[in-house]
């Protein structure tokens, strides 16, 4: 039977669900034509046979193979972009039974005046089983079996920890410190509120240096310093490795205003080439706490962060890949477009995530919400459009995504 230890990393994880709900990543696929309800249910079978991790259940300090399907969730029902932190889908908790970690919705919802409306695959994960690209690859298997292909499969059960051991680490983690602005300031939460926001930019352009672009902007609306953090896929390190599980450490940028988009990409590149990710799994000693008091320091980072603008670090931004959206296509259904949704969290005020797909940049952001985070983080994004829009131009030199 597929199992394997529960990462340090994972760990934390679990208080996040109560702390931030649902703490799902999930994976939009909104496309043009109809899904057979009963073939999805088969290709999430089938798909699921060679990504034991899509069926994970906790057992004590391990996960274990529960041998059951994800299940499809089938619902008349239409995102309505920009503003998603109300809707109704993607902030329930994820099903059928509270110990479930992987399901697939299939959202079908007819427009008004008798249109035909889109058709939109989510594939909700708690962060606990994977990272943002076990979720893809996981997908992009399920999509592979629509089309009558063989899943590529990731049966091998590895996580962060396992395989830092193996490349081993060097150096010491980054020191952490609630002393990092956001670029969208920070606010008192109120009693009713929502408690985080969840926004859509499409960004009509796609070219280089796009996640650098929008971290030099992040730091331009901060304070003296801020500190991005960027999730690096750990699997560059054994490119055998077929595995699911959380596999992406952060690579700490701290960037004062003024940088620019190349100047960062510099030092993103030199991060790489010393392996600097790999040094980060005893970062803030939060695996040692029981879990009571995580929990509890996680509330406290929550209070202060939303009452004094101080957090660990200012703003996560993650790449999550450039998609061919023809190849993506099932008979009767053609995709046009993939958008990643972040989960929620109390320790960072801003999650960004980001897909290129159709000519465009798909945006999507995680905010913590709080007095005056609305107005402002709309025109944060409004300002990362314009310049993300005039920027991307065919003149661009090459460089790094």
């Amino acid at each position: 039977m597929f199992r394997r230890p529960i990462s340090p990393t994972e760990l934390i994880y679990f208080p996040m669900r109560d702390l931030a709900p649902p703490f799902l990543m999930q994976l939009v696929v909104e496309g043009q034509g109809s899904i057979d309800p009963e073939a999805l249910r088969r290709a999430v079978a089938t798909a699921a046979d060679a990504n034991p991790g899509a069926r994970l259940v906790r057992d004590g300090k391990q996960w274990v193979d529960s041998g059951v399907a994800p299940s499809v969730r089938v619902v008349d029902h239409a995102l309505e972009y920009p503003a998603l932190e109300a809707d109704p889908v993607l902030t329930s908790p994820i099903g059928p039974t509270p110990d479930a970690t992987v399901e697939v919705l299939l959202l079908t919802a007819d427009l008004p005046e008798g249109k035909k409306g889109p058709t939109t695959l989510v594939f909700r994960v708690f962060h606990g089983v994977m990272d943002g690209m076990g979720m893809v690859m996981w997908a992009t298997d399920v999509l592979r079996v629509l089309r009558g292909e063989e899943p590529v499969g990731a049966p091998d059960p590895i996580a962060d920890a396992e395989l830092v051991r193996k490349v081993g680490a060097p150096g010491r983690p980054t020191l952490m410190l609630p002393r990092f602005r956001s670029a969208i300031g920070h606010g008192r939460q109120e009693p009713g509120e929502h408690r985080h926001l969840l926004r859509t930019r499409t960004i009509h352009a796609t070219g280089p240096g796009a996640l650098m672009r929008v971290a030099a902007l992040l730091a331009e609306e901060g304070g003296p310093i801020s500190r991005i953090m960027i999730p690096v896929d750990i699997r560059r390190h054994d490119p055998a490795l077929r595995s699911t599980a959380n596999l992406a450490l952060p690579l700490f940028l701290d960037v004062r205003p003024g940088m620019d988009w190349t100047q960062l990409n510099e030092i993103k590149r030199a991060g790489l080439k010393e392996n600097r990710e790999l040094n980060q799994m005893d970062n803030g000693g939060l695996k040692y706490l029981p879990q009571a008091a995580g929990r509890g320091l996680l509330r406290a980072l929550n209070l202060l962060g939303s009452r004094t603008g101080r957090n660990l670090a200012s703003a996560t931004v993650s790449h999550m890949g450039r998609y061919d959206l023809d190849a993506l296509a099932v008979p009767g259904f053609a995709p046009t477009a993939i958008k990643v949704m972040p989960q929620h969290s109390v320790a960072m005020p801003l999650l960004i995530g980001m897909t290129e797909c159709g000519g465009r940049t798909e945006l999507t952001v995680s905010a913590r919400s709080g007095r005056g985070i609305p107005e402002r983080l709309d025109a944060l994004l409004d300002r990362i459009v314009r310049t993300l829009e005039s920027e991307l131009t065919p003149t661009n030199s090459p460089t790094a995504p």
